[in-house]
């Protein structure tokens, strides 16, 4: 019941605000890391805890788009990176559904010529209804780890609400998990790169 009424005041605030979803997000950074440092990194499969069973496939998807974009960080191929990871922990699956520990992660940075790694989790992903409509809501937390010490440097909590970009009109808005999903990946992106270049 708490939680509903939260998402009623949030879509209220979408409403009135005229915003086209809502996002909260908190970060953290390491006060020592140097992101001068990293050239070359990773992307694991995010870890899906979301009803929608393809949820983590989609996020990362996006998520490695908007590295891509961005351009600021050489990433390596996805598929060639978690065989090299898969290899390390000794499973056959998805390096992202395994904890790996320091020495594990430091392996992987030999093997693979990469300085950092950045993996994920997916709280939820899913469709809301509210009154007659239905919106988009998503919950993520991503982590940029050094490769050499395990250490988190990065970290970011979000979950986003989409919604209608102006009241009553159905202009811009971001009805569909597709949509919010690169917005939130884009945001989340974007505050890494932000607090890197401040460092």
């Amino acid at each position: 019941m708490k939680n509903f009424k939260k998402l009623i005041l949030s879509l209220l605030i979408i409403t009135f605000t005229g915003c086209s979803s809502l996002i909260d997000s908190r970060s953290f950074i390491h006060p020592d890391a140097d992101f001068s440092f990293y050239q070359k990194v990773g992307l694991l499969p995010f870890k899906n805890f979301a009803d929608d069973k393809l949820a983590g496939e989609k996020v990362t998807e996006h998520f490695m788009t908007e590295l891509l974009i961005r351009g600021e960080l050489e990433v390596m191929d996805p598929g060639q990176f978690n065989a090299v990871a898969a290899q390390v922990a000794g499973v056959a699956v998805q390096v992202s559904m395994v904890d790996m520990t320091p020495a594990q992660i430091a392996q992987i940075a030999g093997l693979a010529d990469i300085q950092g790694i950045f993996t994920g989790t997916i709280h939820d992903y899913k469709m809301i209804q509210l009154g007659s409509e239905q919106y988009p809501m998503i919950s993520m937390t991503v982590k940029f780890i050094d490769a050499l010490t395990g250490k988190v440097v990065w970290q970011n909590s979000v979950t986003a609400i989409g919604g209608p970009n102006l009241p009553i009109i159905s202009i811009g808005e971001e009805f569909t998990l597709g949509q919010l999903s690169q917005k939130v990946s884009k945001e989340v992106v974007e505050d890494f790169s932000e607090k890197a270049s401040s460092k």
